[in-house]
């Protein structure tokens, strides 16, 4: 995995298509944000998955509660949100609602940033299917 040093969002770059293991448009491009230890952007994290569309998926072959966004699924689990992404535009999409969620945190009071890592394209687990 690679971490991008704390910010408010992920800067878009392509050259993650070509990190972490064999990349096309059917590859689930999974980005972390990471609160760290800091209850208050924790809760606006929450805050954000609260108000998005719900709906339900399979992670890991087992279905769970997800959130949609436009080009974007995702969950929460304690203080990280898991986005993931498909297609020609994943990487636009993440970036996209990386500067999304960076504004919502800010607009709640939350002035730290996010840890934002770009999981491996190859990895083990948090695989999300997609229909």
């Amino acid at each position: 995995m690679t971490s991008i040093p704390d910010k408010a969002y992920w800067p878009l770059d392509y050259d993650w298509s070509r990190r972490g293991g064999r990349w096309d448009v059917h590859t689930d491009v999974l980005l972390l944000a990471d609160a760290g230890h800091d209850p208050a952007c924790a809760q606006a994290l929450a805050d954000w998955v609260a108000q998005q569309h719900q709906d339900r998926a399979r992670v890991d072959g087992v279905e769970r509660a997800i959130v949609y966004a436009g080009g974007v699924q995702g969950y929460l689990e304690g203080y990280t949100l898991y986005l993931h992404s498909r297609g020609e535009d994943a990487f636009d999409s993440l970036s996209h609602y990386s500067r999304e969620i960076a504004r919502f945190l800010r607009r709640q009071g939350c002035q730290a940033a996010l840890r934002w890592t770009e999981a491996r394209h190859d990895r083990p687990d948090h695989q999300l299917q997609w229909p």
